[in-house]
């Protein structure tokens, strides 16, 4: 049986000697395994399409649980990522991040649309990669079922405390002054702009998602909570979130 189904490729690694298996987020399949054969030909004319960060429509065979890739229609090719390492690795912890947690025949027009966002933001450089990554991570958490608490403080129930300390565990937060030091390690003190930060990011509508600037100590906070949270409720550190971390380490 023939289908059609526009993807991102998330994914790519070799097969046999002439053949290649992609990982493709589709929004009707979820992550979908397709081979690709002849795919190592530099010539092949799959070889364009079927590469990573391509977003095309795929005209796919399916043999029961096995997808077989027949042709494609490119959409968007990111090739701008490949010219800033930085963006590039960070592109790929994203990739990774949807790959693994992701479940097949899972429908995902939300990731998807999420992460095809993101990728034209950072491409573009028109939002800071610094903003994009708690960005991406809070928001694939909140699609994936598992949003932090962001209502109100736990104990008083006030909205919007000056000061507070959110928990990673718990995914919720305490205003300052009901937070009594339970034996919570993964606390992150924060403020309330940080607050505003992370409500925005889970609860705006997806128009609006990329509609806002923040920087400074708030930045910074925020998005050290952002990464702690999804390795934390996924229960993986995925091995591109250490080499991105690696390079802007080593400043390459």
């Amino acid at each position: 049986m023939l289908i059609t189904v526009n993807g991102l490729v998330l994914h790519e690694r070799p097969a046999g000697d002439k053949g290649r298996f992609i990982d493709v987020l589709t929004q009707e399949l979820g992550v979908a395994e397709v081979f690709v054969r002849g795919a190592k030909k530099a010539t092949g004319k799959s070889t364009c399409v079927t590469q990573l960060f391509s977003y095309a429509s795929f005209c796919l065979e399916q043999r029961g649980d096995l997808y077989y890739f027949q042709s494609a229609r490119p959409i968007r090719i990111f090739y701008g990522l490949r010219e800033n390492l930085d963006h590039l690795s960070l592109a790929s912890y994203f990739a990774e991040l949807v790959r693994l947690a992701v479940p097949k025949g899972r429908q995902e027009n939300m990731i998807l649309r999420l992460i095809l966002n993101t990728l034209h933001y950072l491409t573009e450089k028109k939002r800071d990669e610094r903003l994009l990554k708690p960005l991406f991570e809070l928001r694939f958490a909140s699609e994936l079922g598992l949003m932090p608490d962001v209502l109100m403080c736990r104990r008083c129930m006030d909205y919007l405390p000056e000061k507070l300390v959110f928990s990673v565990a718990e995914g919720c937060f305490w205003c300052e002054e009901c937070y009594h030091g339970e034996e919570d390690t993964s606390v992150f003190p924060m403020s309330r702009s940080g607050l505003e930060m992370i409500r925005h990011i889970v609860l705006v509508e997806t128009d609006r998602l990329f509609h806002f600037r923040a920087g400074g100590e708030t930045l910074d906070v925020v998005s050290r909570f952002a990464e702690s949270f999804i390795c934390h409720h996924l229960s993986m550190r995925p091995r591109s979130l250490e080499f991105y971390h690696s390079i802007k380490r080593n400043g390459i």
